[in-house]
Parts: structure tokens; C-alpha cells; sequence
């Protein structure tokens, strides 16, 4: 039944009030020296119970001053009304229900609930705090089965994992939807001219960096997925490994992520977008940090010429290893002395000199020749890349650990025991883990506009 007057309303809540502290009180007196985990519990049931009873009479409220448009909001046309109709959602504070009217356009042959357009209530039995915080559950590294499960523990929401599913799944689509509205602003943007504006902060400066995991997609196999990272550098003070000295490094801070399950191409786009997006153009210095694959640096010429670039120090120095390996099977003192000469050499930015001892020691290891050629050639086509002195010494990273880090947390969430992939459901999917990984800002900030959209 529906109230007449708010005063009714808190009438009837005062009441619902009184008669759940009567219950409180009754309780405590049935169980005299209670500890606090039952209280708590009790407390808990309590607060749930009067939550659902509070939100129900504010939305019979709006439904009241609710003001309606007697004209279709499509055609225009004389809406019908056709009574009160009832409905319910799911919310964070539970199963809530309520009646609203219900008009009817016989020219669109469409109903509307003015209350759920002012309201903005979902068309599907969920309210936007569910779908939200279901979103960045999902985007975390549990199942969608645990994503449901801890959500409904944690709230006084009761969904299903099918109902979880496929929400992720349409919303999943929507954030996609929004990082693609990103790179076609900042396209549109890039081809306008603009008179330029102040110059950057001398201290500002940021990076890229790339790299490629393998996710298992049903009927095609293992397939690429691609992660693009762009970073503040800042400076740290840490012990020096080998001296233990105080020093300042250059270190990566506060990472955002995009990802593509194909091509490099459509990955460099939204690598780029996103570094546009943190403000790219404004930097007063940048660097490319990435391993030695030829597509990185292709991305890196198309999207971030002129710009500093470094191949991962760590794959340089597992490069260095396995030519050891070659050279010195047994692993002996000569092996030592080679590596660390080698490793020396490298780090003073002197690759040239390391391709050289490479390729000489080919013509002595005629069995090994072509490997020990193509390792020398790596050295040799990256030497300009390789300046890890000069680059530490300026503040930078020299390390890709950055992006590799956040592969292994995309393989995280799509990697674990049992998980099976359609193509669809990993592109849908990949968009929330790249924004739930990129801070929970970034996350609000594409649930918003996808939320608006």
C-alpha cells in the first residue's frame, strides 16, 4: 500500500525502528555475556533489515513527487497510464522492491516508468552498485564464480554466477567501448592544430614499455595477448648491489595499463592513446623500454620517435648467459671471468665490443657458429639501445620489469586452473583487468562515462 505524506513514511520507519531495537534488546537479554562476533552478527542482520526498509520508502517517495511528461519522450504522442506497477532489484543493500506507474504510448507500442528514467534503475534486476562493484571484483584475480561469492558475502546482495557472467560480459564491452572512444578523441585531437601551450615542467618525465604473453583461446589454441604500461619516473635511493652504497635509480610509478589479445599494430594505438591521456606531449623527457623484438621498436617509431630507448637490461644479460652456456659448458672459473667481462663491457654501453668477442668466438666453436652469429647480431643491432651506464646515470630505468610484471598479473586473472577462453570472453574481459589494474581512479573514471554512455 502506498503512503500519502512523507510524515506517514517516517511515521512507519520510526516504528520499524523501535520494534528492531526492542528485538536488540531482547537478545541481549537471552544471551547475557555475549562476545562481540555474535553481537556483531546480530547488529549486521539488524542494519540490513532496516536499510532494505529505508530504501524501499525513499523510492515510494520519489515515486510521488515523481513529475510526469504526458507526452511520449519518443513520438511525442498522449502517454496512457496504466497503474502501478510492482518491480524488484537487486541492490548492495539487498532484494529491494516498489511500486511505480507505468504509462503506455500506443503509437511506439513502448512503456514507460517515469521512476526508473529519474532514478536511473537498471532495465536488468541489478542496481549500478552491484554491476559496479561486481566489475571490479571480476577484474581482480578471482573467478567469476568467487567474484559473485565475495560480493555476496561482503554485501547484502544475493546474485548468481551466470547473472555475474554476463553482466562482466556487457559492461566488459562497454569499458572496451570507452577505451576506443579515448583513441578516437585523441586521433581526432592529434590532426587539429593548436597553438601551443606552456612549456613542460623541466622535471617531468615518463615512459613506455611492451611486452606479450599467451592466453589459450578455445578452437585456436595459445594466442598473444599484448600489454602496453606508461609510468612516471621518479627517483629512488637504494643500496647499490654490488657496493651497497646509497644511490639514486630511476624508478617507475604510478603504472596504467592497456591490452589487445592480436596484433601489435592495434596495440600500438592504444599504447599511444594512453600515454596522450597521461599527458605525453607535456614531458619534458621520455624513454621506451621494451626486450628485443623488432615489433616493439617499429611501435616505438611509429607512435614515440625521438624519444630515449633502452632494451631491457635483463634480457640483455639472459642473452649474455646463454652464450656462456655455449662457450663454457662446464661452467668453470673461465666462464666467470668471460661472463663478467662481457657483462662489464655491456653495461658501459660498449654492445659493439660484445658482438665482437661473440662473433670471434664462433670461428673457434665452429659447432655452435650460427647461434653464436645471430646472438652477436642481437648485441649489434640493439647497440644504440644499450647504454645502461649512461642511462642509470641520467635517472632512468634500465629494467622492463614494469610491464613484465604486469603480464604475469594479466595471466593472473586468466591463467588459473580450469579457466577456459572464447575470444569474446577474453576481449571482454580484458578491458576491465587493464582498467582495475590502472588504479581504482582509472576505474571509476571508465565505469563513469560507461555508465553515462
Amino acid at each position: 500500500m502506498s503512503h500519502t505524506s512523507t510524515a506517514q513514511v517516517k511515521q512507519d520507519l520510526l516504528r520499524e525502528a523501535e520494534a528492531l531495537i526492542e528485538e536488540m534488546l531482547k537478545w541481549d537479554e537471552a544471551h547475557p555475556g555475549s562476545d562481540f562476533a555474535a553481537q556483531e552478527q546480530l547488529l549486521l542482520q539488524l542494519r540490513q533489515r532496516f536499510g532494505q526498509h529505508i530504501a524501499e520508502a525513499l523510492l515510494e517517495i520519489q515515486e510521488q513527487r515523481t513529475p510526469v511528461d504526458p507526452r511520449c519522450p519518443q513520438c511525442g504522442g498522449a502517454l496512457s497510464d496504466k497503474g502501478l506497477k510492482g518491480r524488484w532489484f537487486e541492490s548492495l543493500l539487498g532484494n529491494l522492491s516498489c511500486e511505480r506507474e507505468y504509462y503506455y504510448c500506443p503509437v511506439c507500442r513502448a512503456g514507460y516508468y517515469p521512476l526508473d528514467a529519474q532514478l536511473q534503475l537498471p532495465a536488468l534486476h541489478y542496481s549500478e552498485g552491484v554491476v559496479k562493484e561486481l566489475m571490479w571484483l571480476s577484474g581482480q584475480t578471482l573467478t567469476y564464480g568467487e567474484a559473485v561469492a565475495t560480493l555476496n558475502r561482503l554485501t547484502d546482495a544475493t546474485l548468481s554466477k551466470s547473472s555475474g557472467w554476463r553482466l562482466v560480459q556487457a559492461w566488459g564491452a562497454q569499458l572496451g567501448a570507452e577505451f576506443a572512444a579515448e583513441e578516437a578523441a585523441c586521433k581526432a585531437g592529434a590532426r587539429e592544430w593548436r597553438t601551443p601551450g606552456a612549456a613542460p615542467a623541466p622535471d617531468t618525465r615518463q615512459g613506455v614499455s611492451t611486452d606479450g604473453g599467451m592466453l589459450y583461446i578455445l578452437d585456436e589454441g595459445w594466442k598473444e595477448f599484448k600489454v602496453g604500461c606508461v609510468f612516471a619516473v621518479e627517483l629512488e635511493t637504494r643500496p647499490d648491489p654490488r657496493t651497497q652504497e646509497l644511490t639514486e635509480y630511476g624508478h617507475a610509478t604510478q603504472l596504467s595499463y592497456t591490452a589487445h589479445l592480436g596484433d601489435a599494430e592495434t596495440l600500438g594505438w592504444q599504447w599511444w592513446t594512453e600515454a596522450q591521456r597521461r599527458g605525453w606531449q607535456d614531458t619534458a623527457d621520455a624513454i621506451v623500454i621494451g626486450d628485443g623484438a623488432p615489433w616493439i621498436w617499429n611501435l616505438r617509431d611509429m607512435h614515440f620517435p625521438h624519444t630515449e630507448m633502452v632494451v631491457d637490461w635483463y634480457h640483455a644479460t639472459e642473452h649474455l648467459g646463454a652464450v656462456k652456456q655455449l662457450l663454457y659448458p662446464e661452467g668453470d672459473g673461465d666462464a666467470t671471468r668471460w661472463y663478467n667481462q662481457q657483462e662489464q663491457a655491456l653495461y658501459q654501453g660498449h654492445a659493439d665490443t660484445v658482438a665482437t668477442a661473440i662473433t670471434d668466438a664462433a670461428t673457434q666453436h665452429p659447432e655452435h657458429a650460427e647461434t653464436l652469429q645471430r646472438e652477436a647480431g642481437y648485441f649489434l643491432n640493439n647497440q644504440r639501445r644499450m647504454a645502461y651506464q649512461r642511462l642509470r646515470e641520467d635517472g632512468w630505468p634500465i629494467g622492463s620489469g614494469m610491464v613484465e610484471s604486469g603480464v604475469k598479473r594479466f595471466k593472473a586473472r586468466f591463467d588459473g586452473a580450469g579457466m577456459r577462453w572464447s575470444r569474446q570472453g577474453a576481449e571482454n574481459l580484458l578491458p576491465v583487468r587493464a582498467a582495475v589494474l590502472s588504479g581504482y581512479a582509472r576505474f571509476e573514471q571508465l565505469w563513469d562515462r560507461a555508465r553515462a554512455a
